[in-house]
């Protein structure tokens, strides 16, 4: 979820203690925002993230890394070293599959991205919420 290689040249200027206060703190950003456009792209009207709602796309989920990092407010309250720590579908392997293929949610591969990451847990928890009340 994080790519620890984009803060190697900044480390020598920023104090642990407030860089580990501004990547948790951008961390629960990103959750917010990406449960929040997951929610817009993923709502089957019933319910999200059903078993009977349509699986998401490689697409779908390359559009919710977009809108997520382009959101103004999260732009804006976290610099570009911290935001750049996150990894996204174009630095991960994922950039290169089929986008109209559903998502295969099995993926445990280093490095993934973290609409992919948190989008699952989305998911995962939803099937178990579903399963419960059954």
């Amino acid at each position: 979820m994080n790519n620890d290689s984009a803060l190697d040249m900044d480390v020598q200027d920023i104090n642990p203690v407030a860089l580990e206060r501004a990547l948790r703190s951008a961390s629960l950003d990103l959750q917010q925002i990406i449960a929040t456009v997951a929610g817009r792209h993923l709502d089957s009207g019933r319910r999200r993230y059903s078993s009977s709602a349509q699986l998401p796309t490689w697409r779908t989920l390359l559009t919710i890394d977009e809108q997520v990092f382009e959101n103004r407010g999260f732009q804006a309250r976290h610099s570009e070293a911290v935001r750049s720590t996150f990894i996204r579908f174009e630095d991960s392997r994922l950039s290169g599959m089929d986008l109209d293929e559903p998502v295969d949610w099995r993926r445990d591969d280093d490095n993934l991205p973290a609409v992919y990451l948190l989008v699952r847990a989305l998911v995962q928890a939803d099937a178990t919420h579903a399963a419960a009340q059954d």
